[in-house]
C-alpha cells in the first residue's frame, strides 16, 4: 500500500487511521481471495524512501504466485 502523495514514513502520512484502515481491506481481500487466514506485513522503509506496507499472502497459499494480473482479479472481486 503506498499513498499517493510523498511521505518518506509511514507515521507521517495524513489521516494514518484512514490510511490502515485501506491495509486492513486489501488484508482482508487477501484472506477470501487465497482462502487463508495467513496474510503479513511489513512496514520497512529502508529500501524505498517513500511511505508504504507490504500486504501478502504467506508463501503457503496454493496457486501461481507469478500471476499477477490473476491474483489482482481475486483481490479486487474480494474488496
Amino acid at each position: 500500500m503506498i499513498p499517493k502523495e510523498h511521505y518518506r514514513w509511514v507515521w507521517d502520512t495524513p489521516n494514518t487511521e484512514e490510511y490502515f484502515e485501506v491495509v486492513k481491506k486489501i488484508a482482508l481481500a487477501q484472506r477470501m481471495a487465497f482462502n487463508t487466514d495467513f496474510i503479513l506485513s511489513k512496514i520497512i522503509g529502508d529500501e524505498v524512501e517513500h511511505a508504504h506496507i507490504w500486504v501478502y499472502p504467506n508463501k503457503e497459499v496454493s496457486g501461481d504466485k507469478m500471476d499477477f494480473e490473476g491474483n489482482l482479479k481475486l483481490i479486487k472481486e474480494n474488496l
